[in-house]
């Protein structure tokens, strides 16, 4: 249990370096896929959602760290990892693959949804009018980050899940 935890924290902190320094500068219109919220609804989705709020806070600490933003991200990646954590499938499930999938895809999408809507209410870095903002980081925002989730599932996540 110790040496999964130190794994996952090792790994939430080489993610966290990968999207401060390469994602995002991936943005479109300052809005980038978020790949830290893709690993922390799968640790919260394999972990449950004790764990996965754990790590959200442990990912967002790490993120504030590098952006400066520290209580904001906290708060956002916690709740990201208490969204996600709804849709754990156990180890000794007996879901099928497909299921899994869904359960996957749900719990990346509403995890994102929420963490982009919490974080955009809270800094409209795009300083455009409330609406226009809400409605384009939130969207594309979910959009790019579940291009990225379907791809990562496709490439790394199905053996896993």
């Amino acid at each position: 249990m110790l040496k999964n935890t130190i794994v996952v924290i090792l790994l939430i902190a080489v993610l966290c370096a990968v999207q401060h320094y390469s994602v995002s500068h991936l943005a479109v219109f300052g809005v980038y896929p978020d790949i830290v919220t893709i690993y922390i609804a799968l640790a919260a989705i394999r972990h449950g959602q004790k764990q996965g709020t754990s790590y959200g806070f442990i990912a967002g600490i790490a993120t504030g760290l590098l952006s400066g933003n520290i209580g904001l991200e906290a708060l956002t990646k916690t709740i990201e990892g208490f969204v996600a954590g709804y849709f754990h499938i156990p180890e000794d499930s007996h879901a099928s693959s497909r299921q899994k999938r869904q359960m996957y895809y749900k719990g990346v999408f509403l995890a994102s949804l929420f963490g982009r809507a919490l974080h955009t209410l809270m800094a409209n870095v795009l300083s455009l009018p409330v609406t226009l903002h809400v409605a384009f980081s939130i969207g594309v925002g979910t959009l790019l980050t579940m291009i990225v989730a379907v791809i990562a599932y496709q490439v790394f996540f199905k053996k896993i899940l």
